[in-house]
């Protein structure tokens, strides 16, 4: 029987761990989002700026209004060190063990979500979500 003398076994499942995590936080929108989007086409402008409050960006084209707002996410992992007693070539110093470990850093992770509405005659007709963070 093999022994995880070093916790190798252990550092691979945080790794997984965290690797799903970041991955499964992108995949899929809030469920809410899209009601909440939803809920403003008809609403006028000024009831678009109380919810949502003033946009990052505006651009008009030919009676079209388009107001985004952009929002940020970061995400951070923070990382793992284990520092242990190897016995059968570990680290250090000796034959057959001595003082060994690793290493992992902390990693960061943004995710951006632009939701921009669509603006005309004063009302809102319509909205899109753009980014890997939505």
């Amino acid at each position: 029987m093999e022994r995880d003398v070093n916790g190798a076994g252990k550092r691979r499942a945080w790794l997984v761990l965290g690797a799903v995590m970041l991955l499964g936080g992108c995949t899929v929108p809030a469920l809410q989002r899209p009601k909440v989007l939803d809920s403003m086409v008809g609403q006028s402008t000024v009831e678009l700026l109380r919810r949502f409050g003033v946009p990052a960006r505006t651009y008009d084209v030919q009676g079209h209004n388009f107001l985004s707002y952009i929002e940020t996410q970061t995400q951070v992992s923070p990382g793992y060190s284990s520092w242990d007693w190897g016995w059968g070539g570990g680290y250090g110093y000796g034959y057959g063990g001595g003082w060994g470990g690793i290493s992992i850093p902390p990693s960061y992770y943004s995710a951006t979500c632009q939701t921009t509405f669509e603006v005309v005659g004063d009302k809102v007709v319509g909205w899109k979500l753009y980014g890997g963070g939505c």
